[in-house]
């Protein structure tokens, strides 16, 4: 029976080696029936017998194998169910079988969110390229799910090879895309939120926050930042009313030894245990050996392969330099051809009113090259508002199309479609369909220092506007003016980029800005974020 106030429909990914339906899904998928119209997509060939396990739970429940890991099943139930059907619901749930739970109510969950504005959400998020909700468990809604940006995402989806592709391509790249469309997202367990992150310290977070869902690779080793946990069946029967033994019997199905994997949990196992303790000790043996005495070999290999690529990287650069000159000078003569010849894939909209905010004539940043790298990908966009030279773009290393000038009164040697406007408080940008375009970094020169405080804040909103979520805006200002200009953007909403290292990789976007950018004397550069 669904929520008398919202239709919700779930996807459900599930995958098993063993060709089974475990019971803990089973509880899973019971839990989720309460609140949504339930589809089962399992990458695996089974038996009828298993499929009628969770039959009363699900409207229809498919097991095909396909390799495209769980975005290739919701891919193929959304080919089934069809957009036209799937419109009609009020949220879409994307969910997967790599948790254990739920160990509280879903109902008090989707109370919670449904209090937070947003398009889209999920229950924790990490920084691999983008910073994205991890997948386990996702909710989109009608927003999201009327869109072209949500089905053509799913079009694209095709057999990887690896888990690691599949984050790469899919789960990382699906919150990002969403992000530049438009659509607001936000995370039950806040991105930045160490002391309670599932994937850092899933106890406190089951204890303080009633973090739903316990994941199945917790008990694996696979997650390298979790904390040590002493007696984890304590803690799920004092907080939750969550069956331990589904967890224990599922492990003992896979496999597993209870005491190894208990001893593992204890001591924080950084790489995956050897929780195969009743295997063949040969087979055991054998593969311990085979790592040690390859090692040298692969690594060996890999030096090879960075000398060759690195060359080769330099090579593709120089051309796509090459390139992008030639298509300057031939933008350059189309337009001496035929004036109203327009190259811009982007396009300024403003309402032509002036303000009294001016930029200062010279280009106060100084970056130091080859110390810089962005943590931008090809489909970034990114804004340069004043006055910055080649130089300083190329000690950047923006050198890509998605450079976009605005009110550079030092043009010469800048492409052609650098644009103005006099109104630096209510501009923004436009693709050619006329969907507003988000950028990941925006690099503002110093304005005039007898700037009113109302208008660099009105200012600053716009740009905000302009941003997604891990956006990075830096500001130059005069030294003077530092605390001014801190506390006008802390006024709009904004925070300083400045948090701690990522979740799943040694680097935190924010950071690198903070720690790679400096100014010339007189000058500060403040980087900020979205809060």
């Amino acid at each position: 029976m669904t929520d008398k106030k919202l239709r919700r429909l779930c996807l459900f990914a599930g995958f098993d080696k063993r060709g089974e339906i475990a019971d803990y899904v089973i509880y899973y998928l019971k839990a989720l029936s309460q609140i949504a119209d339930v589809y089962y997509w399992g990458d695996f060939k089974t038996s009828s017998s298993e499929k009628a396990k969770i039959k009363p739970y699900c409207k229809e429940v498919y097991c095909v194998k396909h390799g495209k890991y769980d975005f290739g099943s919701w891919q193929e139930l959304i080919e089934k169910i069809g957009r036209e059907k799937i419109e009609t619901y009020d949220e879409l749930v994307l969910a997967n079988d790599s948790c254990y739970g739920p160990l509280f109510e879903l109902k008090d969950l989707f109370s919670n969110m449904d209090g937070r504005e947003c398009d889209f959400w999920g229950l924790s998020s990490a920084y691999r390229s983008h910073i994205h909700l991890q997948s386990y468990f996702l909710v989109l809604k009608q927003s999201v799910i009327r869109s072209d940006v949500f089905y053509n995402f799913f079009k694209q989806v095709k057999p990887e090879t690896d888990y690691c592709s599949v984050c790469a391509n899919y789960e990382d790249q699906f919150t990002y895309l969403l992000s530049k469309s438009g659509f607001r997202y936000e995370s039950y367990i806040k991105y930045g939120d160490m002391s309670h992150h599932p994937y850092c310290d899933i106890m406190a977070a089951i204890k303080y926050k009633h973090f739903p869902f316990l994941k199945v690779k917790f008990f694996l080793g696979g997650i390298r930042d979790q904390a040590g946990v002493q007696n984890w069946r304590q803690i799920i029967k004092d907080y939750t009313k969550y069956p331990v033994k589904l967890i224990e019997n599922d492990l003992q199905r896979r496999g597993f030894d209870l005491a190894e994997i208990d001893r593992a949990v204890r001591e924080k196992q950084s790489e995956a245990p050897n929780l195969y303790s009743h295997g063949p000790l040969l087979r055991r043996v054998a593969k311990k050996t085979g790592k040690f005495l390859l090692k040298p070999a692969l690594d060996l290999i890999n030096t090879y392969i960075d000398r060759r690529t690195s060359q080769y990287y330099y090579k593709v650069d120089r051309m796509n330099r090459s390139y992008r000159e030639l298509q300057r000078k031939y933008n350059e003569l189309q337009i001496q051809i035929n004036p109203d010849f327009e190259s811009k894939k982007i396009h300024l909209v403003d309402n032509q009113t002036i303000c009294d905010l001016k930029l200062t004539d010279r280009d106060a940043s100084f970056i130091k090259r080859f110390d810089l790298e962005f943590s931008l990908m090809d489909t970034a966009n990114v804004l340069i508002i004043g006055n910055i030279t080649i130089h300083n773009l190329a000690s950047l290393e923006l050198y890509d199309p998605q450079v976009t000038y605005l009110n550079n009164d030092w043009a010469d040697g800048l492409k052609v479609d650098d644009v103005s406007t006099e109104d630096l408080c209510n501009f923004k940008f436009t693709d050619e369909n006329g969907q507003q375009i988000y950028f990941d970094l925006i690099l503002v020169q110093p304005l005039e220092t007898d700037a009113p405080d109302d208008e660099i804040k009105q200012f600053v909103i716009n740009l905000k506007h302009q941003m997604i979520p891990e956006s990075a805006l830096v500001m130059m200002v005069a030294n003077k003016e530092t605390e001014r200009y801190t506390q006008i953007l802390q006024s709009a909403g904004l925070c300083p980029a400045n948090s701690e290292r990522g979740l799943v990789v040694s680097y935190d976007p924010f950071q690198i800005y903070y720690d790679k950018i400096d100014s010339i004397k007189g000058y500060s550069v403040l980087i900020y974020k979205i809060k």
